[in-house]
């Protein structure tokens, strides 16, 4: 007689031992009493350090973003612009004293410079000030807040006849004498007691082109250039036939001198650059004629900009703008709707 199938196995039986493999396997699969706390504690621990990280991630980019933000945004403040740097203007003074730049193309006040609250004779402009020298014999440098300061080095009480100024230097002419400023030092530069300084010009590289006049003779001014360092005055014979020259200013190629084109005509001038070391003609010359006869040397004054162009200037206000061959009349009289003084402009 068979077993019944409902009967207990026998522990020793196959079926039993199959039994007991397979329950092995289901207690390894399933999750114990404590399996699902642990799970949860240990997801939200990582969880927490995720949400670290990312926090600080966050905290990182923003500050990595702002620093590229203060590296990269442009300035739209409007840049502070030195005086001399300004291109296409020029430096005159109002009726009511103010030392101002003025647009070429338009004639309109660019910028204020302030009052110099004294007589101004001549003006020069450098590469961060306006120069004025004055009527006591000295000379002002403007500063901050539209106001300037005497000059150091150049002795009040004489004549300034001419002014001039060229990378941080000042070069002062007074009688036959010549003062050359820079930062704290002057050296002097004294000529002949019978001759007299009408107007100077001084190169970037300390050189100066002296026009000179014999006080003791009726002949006409000469052209001189002393080196940059030097004490001599060299004479320049510049083989023209005419009345001498009146103005000159250093370009990139030499000298531009203005002389009249006849004594005979004093409204009619020109502009040559010449080689400051033979004299020698390196152009044609532009002429054009004034708009009145050209008195005193103190009426006229010659300047340059970086680009080399040439601004003549009067004291009446009136301007020509001499660039490449011809010469152009600068528009207004000194500053658009505004009174002038009779001190010549300069770029």
């Amino acid at each position: 007689m068979t077993e019944s199938d409902t009967a207990a196995p026998d522990e020793s039986s196959d079926e039993e031992l199959v039994r007991n493999g397979l329950h092995a396997l289901v207690v390894d699969v399933e999750p114990s009493a404590t399996a699902l706390p642990r799970v949860l504690a240990g997801s939200r621990r990582r969880t927490g350090v995720r949400r670290a990280l990312g926090v600080t991630g966050a905290v990182a980019a923003t500050t990595a973003a702002l620093l590229l933000m203060l590296v990269f945004v442009v300035d739209r403040s409007p840049p502070t612009i030195p005086v001399g740097t300004a291109s296409g203007s020029y430096v005159a003074q109002l009726a009511d004293g103010t030392l101002v730049s003025v647009m070429l193309e338009t004639g309109e006040v660019r910028q204020e410079f302030g009052r110099p609250g004294t007589e101004v004779t001549a003006l020069a402009r450098g590469e961060e000030h306006v120069y004025a020298a004055t009527a006591d014999g000295g000379v002002l440098r403007s500063g901050a807040n539209g106001t300037f300061r005497r000059m150091w080095g150049v002795v009040p009480g004489d004549e300034v006849t001419a002014i001039d100024t060229s990378e941080g230097r000042l070069a002062v002419a007074s009688g036959n004498r010549v003062s050359l400023v820079s930062r704290n030092t002057t050296r002097r530069i004294t000529l002949s007691a019978d001759l007299v300084v009408r107007d100077l010009a001084l190169d970037r590289s300390g050189r100066l082109a002296l026009v000179v006049r014999d006080r003791t003779s009726s002949e006409p001014p000469t052209l001189r250039v002393i080196p940059a360092g030097g004490d001599s005055a060299a004479r320049v014979d510049t083989f023209e036939v005419g009345c001498g020259p009146l103005r000159t200013a250093w370009t990139s190629a030499g000298l531009a001198v203005l002389r009249p084109t006849e004594c005979a005509v004093p409204e009619a001038v020109r502009i040559t650059t010449i080689d400051p070391a033979t004299g020698t003609r390196l152009g044609g010359g532009v002429h054009f004629g004034l708009d009145h006869p050209l008195g005193a040397t103190e009426d006229i004054r010659v300047s340059t900009d970086s680009t080399e162009r040439i601004l003549v200037a009067t004291s009446r206000g009136d301007m020509w703008l001499v660039d490449g061959t011809g010469a152009e009349s600068v528009i207004g009289r000194c500053a658009s709707h505004r009174d002038c003084t009779s001190v010549p402009s300069v770029m």
